[in-house]
């Protein structure tokens, strides 16, 4: 209707959050795979609608050819491109470091269940944000925000380089002028929650 493509880039959310192809039906969703989908670091994940399956892709790669998996063959080159979407995907396909452990990482979520781990995840969220408000640390109410993310707004005149100070108590965090940006995850437990509270106030 409007002549424009709906992308959506899922970094932050796909693996903690559920998602339905169906009711956002997206052209495209993007996501690079070592954030919470757990993979090793230089994997993407891309979905195409089916709208797109007869469009052209911008790697012009012999792996995206229909025979392409067929050494034997590969002198009986094709112009055809594989179907559905594998003919977006990159030239090199053929990653043995790190696809072996994007399988068992994608496994291991699809046994947790997104579900309980966006629950997990607001729970622990909860805990850390109770802890901070009582120290005056400001932060949306939880109503308004994402389960696995928390965005902390320093109090005026305590502003500090909190991420060099947690550093050296090995606790790891973000910061983006005077908020602070804390992205927890399963392994964290309430003595986690209690030390990162007290290093932060402290």
């Amino acid at each position: 209707e409007n002549k424009c493509f709906f992308i959506i880039d899922a970094t932050q959310s796909l693996g903690v959050n559920e998602h339905s192809l169906k009711k956002i039906n997206p052209d495209f969703l993007i996501a690079a795979a070592y954030k919470w989908m757990l993979c090793p670091y230089g994997l993407a994940i891309l979905y195409v609608s089916d709208r797109w399956f007869n469009s052209r892709p911008l790697e012009e790669t012999w792996l995206a050819r229909d025979n392409a998996h067929n050494f034997s063959e590969l002198v009986n080159y094709s112009d055809n491109y594989m179907p559905g979407a594998r003919k977006f995907d990159m030239g090199q396909t053929a990653m043995p470091t790190l696809l072996p452990g994007s399988i068992i990482a994608l496994e291991q979520i699809k046994k947790w269940g997104i579900g309980n781990i966006s629950k997990t995840l607001s729970a622990i969220n909860n805990k850390i944000s109770s802890g901070l408000i009582k120290y005056d640390f400001n932060l949306i109410p939880e109503s308004k925000r994402v389960n696995h993310i928390l965005g902390v707004r320093v109090p005026k005149g305590k502003n500090k380089d909190y991420v060099s100070n947690l550093r050296r108590e090995n606790i790891y965090i973000s910061q983006r002028g005077s908020s602070l940006r804390i992205a927890p995850y399963l392994h964290n437990n309430d003595k986690d929650i209690e030390r990162l509270i007290n290093s932060i106030v402290k």
